[in-house]
């Protein structure tokens, strides 16, 4: 499941504060802020958003809910989700009926903030295992077909006949750029850092 973090949380408070003339509170999965334009609510727990998790629906506080309830405002308190799951909660401070539209808004940027980060983390995956299994294929010296099954999973097309380059290069700071380069030069060609300054390239035969 995706954790909603503090820096994406203040990001997406940040953001929405810019153009709103409200204050925005994001909260975790718990009910704690994690992301506000009021500092000094940070880190407590916001019993409207501990109601919007529990329920999984929208909940309005208006100036009399707000005195009945620990650590909130009147306001529109949504549920955040990301592909269909509850991972936090946002809410607008203010009357409901000013704020409902605002709320909205909010929610379908913060969205969009948190799809674009649990995308970028699941890139940064996909590339650690790739590597970590062409380095078993290429590297261990030892049986490798669990990689190979691995690496099929992965469409790496492990069947493919390769010839293996050791590219070493003058300044080990040029590795990542050049690794990037050529991983786009050949189809199908794997790209494994080996040390500091040098890199198996295996581009098919």
């Amino acid at each position: 499941m995706f954790d909603l973090d503090h820096s994406l949380a203040q990001e997406i408070a940040d953001r929405a504060m810019a153009i709103l003339p409200r204050n925005v509170n994001v909260m975790d999965s718990q009910g704690l802020i994690i992301g506000t334009g009021e500092a000094e609510r940070l880190y407590t727990r916001h019993e409207g958003a501990q109601l919007v998790l529990a329920n999984n629906r929208a909940v309005e506080i208006d100036s009399a809910a707000a005195s009945a309830l620990r650590g909130v405002q009147e306001g529109v308190n949504l549920p955040l989700c990301l592909d269909g799951q509850l991972i936090g909660v946002i809410g607008v401070s203010g009357e409901p009926e000013e704020v409902r539209t605002f709320a909205e808004m909010v929610r379908m940027t913060a969205e969009m903030l948190v799809a674009q980060r649990n995308d970028h983390q699941h890139q940064i995956w996909l590339q650690k295992r790739t590597e970590d299994v062409l380095s078993a294929i290429l590297l261990s010296g030892q049986s490798a077909q669990r990689a190979i099954v691995e690496a099929q999973r992965l469409g790496l097309k492990p069947d493919l006949r390769r010839t293996a380059i050791l590219l070493e290069l003058a300044n080990p700071s040029d590795i990542e750029q050049v690794t990037r380069w050529i991983q786009h030069q050949v189809a199908d060609a794997w790209c494994v850092p080996l040390h500091a300054s040098g890199m198996v390239w295996c581009p098919p035969r």
